[in-house]
């Protein structure tokens, strides 16, 4: 059982660092964020520090 659930974590850790691919750490280092902290917490980071494109 507790394989599953680290399984569905680490899931969830891709997810997010897929996610964070174009932010400025890239996929590997979101992915590390994730794994180290959590990912929820991760993704908002990755949310509220995203580069805005400008639109013309």
């Amino acid at each position: 059982m507790s394989f599953i659930l680290i399984l569905v974590y680490l899931g969830f850790c891709v997810l997010v660092a897929y996610g964070g691919r174009a932010s400025r750490v890239g996929f590997l280092g979101v992915l590390f964020l994730s794994v180290f902290f959590t990912p929820l917490l991760t993704a908002i980071l990755v949310l509220l520090f995203q580069s805005r494109k400008e639109e013309n």
